[in-house]
C-alpha cells in the first residue's frame, strides 16, 4: 500500500515537473544558436563620451536581443600583439574598428590574416583630408562623404571670394590653388610651404604689400603654424581643418546590427547615410 501511494506520488511529481519546468526560464532554441555571432570591437580613447556609451548599450542589446556574443576592447592606443594575439584565440564573426587612429594598424592586422572575421571601420571624425586616408580592400570602410566635404569648403571659399576679400594662399607644390580663385596672373599670392624655411617672413612681407585680409591654408599645418599666421593682424582660415562632424552612433551601430542579421556585408567604401552623419558644418 504504502509502495504504491509512493509510485503516484512519484508520478504526480513528474508530471508537475514535465509540465512547468520551463515556465519563466528562457529557452534559446537550436536554431538561433546555430546563427549565433560573435563580435569583437575596438575602440579609440579620442571617442566622445556619448559615442562610449552608445557602443556599450548597442552592445547589450545585441546580446540580450539577439544573442551576439561579443568582446569590448576599449580605449585602444594601439593595435598591438595582444590584439593579434586575441584574434588567434577566438574566432570572431565581426570585427569592428572605431576610431580614425587606428583604420590604418587595423590595415596591416587585416593584411596579416589572423583571422577570417569580417572587418569594418568606422571613421569617428574628420581628418585634415576630409576621409579615411587608407582603407584595406579587405575591410567594409564607413566614413564621412569626401564630396560632400569638398562642397562645403568650396562653398565657404566662393563666400569669401564673392565678398571681394584680398586672400593670400599658403600651400604645397603637390597641392595647386584651383585657378578659379588664384588665376595665373595672382602667382605672387600664393606662398610655397615646400622646403621654405622662410615661408612665414614671405607671407608677412606678401599680406603688406597687397592689403590682404585674409590668409588661407589650402594644406594642411599644425596648429603653430595657423598661430603664427594670426600674428599677421588678418583674418586666418585653415580649409584642411575648418570643418567639424557630428556622427549619430545609435543609427550607425543600429545599421551595423542590420547588416550582421541580414548577412548584408560587403567590402568596399562607403559613406555615412544622412542620419548616421547629424552635421557636417564650418567651425
Amino acid at each position: 500500500m504504502v509502495n504504491k501511494q509512493f509510485m503516484l506520488l512519484f508520478i504526480l511529481f513528474i508530471l508537475i515537473v514535465t509540465g512547468c519546468g520551463n515556465r519563466g526560464i528562457p529557452v534559446i532554441k537550436q536554431d538561433v544558436m546555430d546563427k549565433k555571432v560573435s563580435v569583437l570591437m575596438l575602440s579609440s580613447p579620442r571617442l566622445s563620451d556619448a559615442a562610449k556609451q552608445s557602443i556599450g548599450q548597442a552592445l547589450l542589446n545585441w546580446r540580450g536581443e539577439h544573442f551576439i556574443a561579443f568582446d569590448w576592447i576599449k580605449d585602444v592606443n594601439s593595435l598591438d600583439d595582444s590584439v593579434g594575439a586575441k584574434l588567434k584565440a577566438n574566432t570572431y564573426d565581426y570585427i569592428y574598428v572605431i576610431g580614425n587612429e587606428l583604420i590604418g594598424p587595423a590595415n596591416g592586422l587585416i593584411a596579416q590574416g589572423l583571422t577570417t572575421g569580417k572587418w569594418t571601420l568606422l571613421q569617428s571624425q574628420l581628418d585634415s583630408n576630409g576621409s579615411v586616408s587608407t582603407v584595406s580592400d579587405q575591410a567594409s570602410t564607413w566614413q564621412i562623404d569626401a564630396q560632400q566635404v569638398e562642397n562645403l569648403k568650396t562653398k565657404r571659399i566662393q563666400d569669401l571670394l564673392a565678398q571681394k576679400a584680398t586672400v593670400e594662399w599658403v600651400t604645397r607644390s603637390d597641392r595647386p590653388i584651383p585657378s578659379v580663385w588664384a588665376p595665373s596672373e595672382e602667382a605672387d599670392h600664393i606662398v610655397l610651404l615646400d622646403n621654405n624655411d622662410q615661408w612665414f617672413q614671405q607671407l608677412s612681407f606678401q599680406t603688406k604689400q597687397h592689403f590682404a585680409n585674409w590668409v588661407i591654408f589650402y594644406t594642411p599645418v599644425t596648429e603653430a603654424q595657423v598661430q603664427k599666421a594670426k600674428t599677421l593682424g588678418v583674418s586666418v582660415l585653415d580649409i584642411s581643418n575648418a570643418l567639424s562632424a557630428e556622427l549619430n552612433w545609435i543609427e550607425i551601430l543600429n545599421n551595423r546590427l542590420a547588416m550582421m542579421t541580414n548577412h548584408g556585408w560587403q567590402k568596399g567604401s562607403f559613406p555615412y547615410s544622412e542620419k548616421e552623419l547629424l552635421e557636417l558644418k564650418i567651425k
